[in-house]
């Protein structure tokens, strides 16, 4: 998954807390929907948008489901965002009049 999908996908607010949720380890469908105060049809919903993107998996007990974080590919991530938002690849450039200003309209 690219970093522009990730960032777009966890915007949600309830995907990120379940992301969040599951980071203490796996769960039930019905307890993520319990502990996070949500309708278990929503959570089913962005489980399944998790699971789409790869972020969870799951197994089922019985008629249970129970999903956990895909660990493999939060390693991956993790590594991408570090190499891509590094601090030794920000550059201490300072503005130059010529490249951003002159590129903006003028004000009158």
């Amino acid at each position: 998954m690219e970093l522009p999908q990730l960032f777009k996908l966890l915007a949600d607010e309830s995907k990120y807390k379940i992301i969040k949720h599951l980071m203490r380890g796996e769960e039930c469908v019905c307890r993520i929907a319990e502990e996070l105060n949500l309708e278990q049809s929503l959570v089913s919903h962005h489980l399944n948008k998790l699971r789409e993107a790869g972020l969870i998996i799951d197994r089922k007990v019985g008629s249970w489901v129970h999903c956990s974080l895909n660990k493999d590919l939060f390693k991956k991530l993790e590594k991408t965002f570090i190499k891509e938002f590094a601090v030794i690849n920000i550059k201490d450039k300072p503005c130059s009049e010529h490249d951003i200003c002159c590129a903006l309209p003028k004000k009158i």
